[in-house]
């Protein structure tokens, strides 16, 4: 009964359909519908929110290159190009959260292809047992391809819009009826309206009508035929006035043949004002002597005057129109002429000295001038003038030989003035002074390094200045560093100088002398004096040129030269190890011994008058005269603190002198040329320091010391003191 019952209720669906119109023709259609999916060229699909084909229609399967079986089997995120499937996953959550997408995808075939599908899918959830995504997606890879086509077109075409907007000539393109279909703003311009007052308008109607009847239309009807024609003409403005243009009409052809005209019209005026400067300016150098030229961009000769071509030995059509390779030669022009050509072609004024051999003439020196000439689109032509210098430099030559011949006799009598009247600041014209300054002379040219000995006061410190005036060096530092006058402790620093925080107190970095005198002079005074542990030292920097500052490890490089001066006896001194032998023998490459003023007797009364103008002109003193005893008692005294303690002991009879004869304290003097035999000079040297104890107090240093009044550092003082057994102490009140 139950299989009955159902039997009975199919039937009577079965009738029901037959008789319900709608359901009848939807199920007639059926085939109909088929055919319209299986044969449409878009994508119908259903997908499931995993990214898996569930079905699909078979042209878009062949389209992408496989079969739908194919296509089913291959998930949809590997058929989507790489690119895009971020976005593809963000497609299936949109879709699953709105139920509704829709967008553009790339799609890559079988052949890896990229296609451009735009796609519009919704979600079904109803009716189903698990949601389901119907698609449908359109191919519109040639849709937009063309597109972008037609973009770059319309782009390209507003690029040339701007062009002829912005040129300025004027432009504009004439229909067969002369009629103006584009105009662009510098034609405007030019006849004192706008744009669209001339767009449309017959050309007769916007110049004048006999210029256009007799010139214009002529040449347009030629140019109709297929003919590019261009001409020169003669326009009359209302503003502007006259003015001359350079017409070019181009035939433009459309799909009947040539329907329109460009016309390019330029303003000429200025050009052609300049071409006629240009014939007068041709007119001027034709007169002149100097060789003138004119060059074009090829090196080609536009103009040659008479004086140039008379020069060469040349006619004017063998110059005019030829290159200077053919004029001038090959080698010539492209060794030396073409570079400097090149050079002024940029815009530079090109000035130099050449060589060059001049068939009538021989080798001969020439001074070339090139000046750039600017043209509408910049620089286009050079002009050159040329200068035969050959007997200027003739004359120079023999100039400089007789200025060398002079200057050599200058420095003859340099020397000898230098010899007699003083070397700079060293005074004296003995025998025993004037080897010295030979010697001066002859090492500071080198880079040598020079020990100046001698005692104390003899001026050691103005030989090393006249060393280093003298050298290669004297533009350069002269940085002076007395190493007997800075405490031991603190000389590294002095002389290499230190990092900030290198030791306590080095709050700052600090700049040694051996820094200071890079590519100058070094002196070292008083270099007897180096403690033994920074010795070392310093006999690195002489053999490498580098060092480091304290507390640095940068090693820094320089180029100095080293003048050391000393009233040690180095010998002993390194008999005793209390001076490296190494360092001495680094330091004693040219020995320069200053004598004492013993010595050099003959020089004292130079020396006295020299003081004496020095010492008054500073007090405001006028002393014209020197007792002949003063000078008989001073030249005769032996002066163990040399020229420095004489300087001292005339500045104080400068101060002591009332009017204009000196008087000089000759009682603190013993003189010595009546002395007897066996007053030896290490018991004179004794007394003579003694008597300065007793004058000074015991006081040692300070301005009215015992060693201000010798004339001598107050750690010299200390050593004699030492050798000859004195205690200040016992001076001393």
């Amino acid at each position: 009964m139950a299989h009955g019952a159902a039997r009975g209720e199919r039937d009577s669906k079965v009738g029901s359909m037959e008789q319900d119109p709608i359901l009848r023709a939807l199920r007639e259609n059926e085939d109909w519908y088929r055919d319209l999916v299986e044969h449409s060229h878009d994508l119908l699909c259903l997908h499931d929110l995993e990214g898996r084909l569930l079905s699909v229609n078979p042209t878009p399967a062949r389209v992408l290159g496989y079969t739908v079986e194919e296509l089913l089997q291959i998930p949809m995120r590997e058929m989507i190009a790489p690119e895009f499937r971020q976005q593809f996953d963000a497609y299936l959550r949109h879709i699953q959260e709105h139920g509704e997408a829709r967008g553009i995808m790339a799609v890559l075939t079988r052949s890896g292809e990229r296609r451009i599908w735009e796609y519009h899918n919704t979600l079904r959830t109803e009716g189903v047992a698990s949601p389901i995504v119907r698609g449908i997606a359109h191919d519109i890879t040639e849709h937009l391809s063309a597109q972008q086509q037609q973009d770059r077109a319309h782009k390209k075409l507003q690029e040339y819009a701007r062009v002829v907007e912005g040129s300025e000539d004027m432009i504009a393109v004439l229909d067969r009826e002369y009629r103006y279909l584009i105009a662009n703003r510098a034609l405007a311009r030019y006849r004192e309206l706008d744009s669209e007052q001339i767009i449309g308008r017959r050309v007769e109607e916007v110049i004048d009508k006999r210029v256009f009847e007799t010139v214009v239309k002529p040449r347009l009807q030629h140019c109709f035929q297929g003919e590019v024609v261009r001409f020169e003409m003669e326009y009359e403005y209302p503003r502007l006035g006259r003015r001359s243009l350079l017409m070019a009409y181009f035939p433009l052809e459309g799909s009947t043949g040539i329907d329109r005209v460009a016309v390019i019209g330029r303003d000429i005026t200025e050009q052609k004002q300049a071409e006629e400067r240009l014939h007068e300016y041709e007119k001027v150098v034709e007169g002149l002597d100097e060789m003138i030229a004119v060059l074009d961009r090829n090196y080609r000769y536009l103009i040659a005057n008479p004086a140039y071509l008379q020069y060469r030995g040349l006619e004017k059509e063998q110059v005019i129109g030829h290159f200077v390779e053919e004029v001038v030669g090959p080698q010539a022009f492209f060794n030396v002429i073409k570079s400097k050509m090149d050079e002024c072609f940029t815009g530079k004024v090109v000035r130099y000295e050449l060589r060059f051999d001049v068939s009538s003439l021989g080798e001969r020196d020439l001074f070339a001038s090139y000046f750039p000439i600017e043209g509408p689109a910049g620089v286009d032509r050079l002009a050159f003038i040329l200068q035969d210098i050959t007997e200027r430099k003739r004359a120079d030559a023999e100039l400089r030989l007789a200025r060398e011949r002079l200057a050599e006799e200058k420095i003859y009598l340099e020397q000898t003035i230098n010899t007699e009247l003083g070397f700079g600041e060293i005074l004296g014209e003995s025998k025993i002074l004037r080897g010295v300054l030979e010697q001066v002379g002859r090492v500071a040219a080198t880079d040598a390094t020079v020990l100046i000995l001698g005692e104390t006061g003899t001026g050691k410190e103005l030989v090393a200045r006249a060393i280093h005036g003298m050298s290669k060096r004297r533009s350069k530092s002269f940085i002076k560093l007395n190493c007997a006058s800075i405490p031991s402790g603190l000389l590294e620093s002095e002389l290499f100088g230190h990092e900030r925080g290198a030791f306590t107190g080095a709050v700052a970095k600090k700049i040694g002398r051996l820094e200071l005198a890079d590519q100058g002079t070094l002196f070292l005074d008083e270099i007897g004096e180096i403690p033994m542990a920074l010795q070392p030292k310093l006999l690195r920097v002489l053999q490498d040129q580098e060092f480091e500052r304290l507390g640095s490890t940068h090693t820094l490089k320089i180029n100095f030269r080293l003048i050391a001066a000393s009233n040690r006896d180095f010998s002993q001194a390194v008999r005793e190890r209390q001076f490296r032998s190494d360092l001495f023998y680094r330091l004693n490459v040219f020995p320069v011994r200053v004598p004492p003023l013993r010595e050099r007797r003959e020089d004292i009364p130079l020396l006295i008058r020299h003081f004496v103008r020095k010492f008054s002109g500073r007090m405001g003193k006028t002393i014209t005269s020197i007792p002949t005893k003063t000078m008989d008692v001073l030249q005769g005294w032996q002066w163990p603190g040399n020229v420095r303690e004489l300087e001292n002991f005339i500045e104080r009879s400068v101060i002591l002198t009332h009017g204009s004869v000196l008087q000089a304290p000759l009682k603190e003097l013993e003189s010595v040329v009546a002395a007897e035999d066996d007053h030896t000079l290490e018991a004179m040297d004794r007394e003579h320091i003694i008597r300065a104890l007793q004058q000074s107090r015991g006081q040692l240093a300070g301005k009215d010391g015992a060693a201000e009044r010798l004339g001598m550092n107050r750690t010299t003082l200390q050593s004699k003191l030492k050798r000859l057994g004195i205690d200040p102490r016992e001076y001393r009140e």
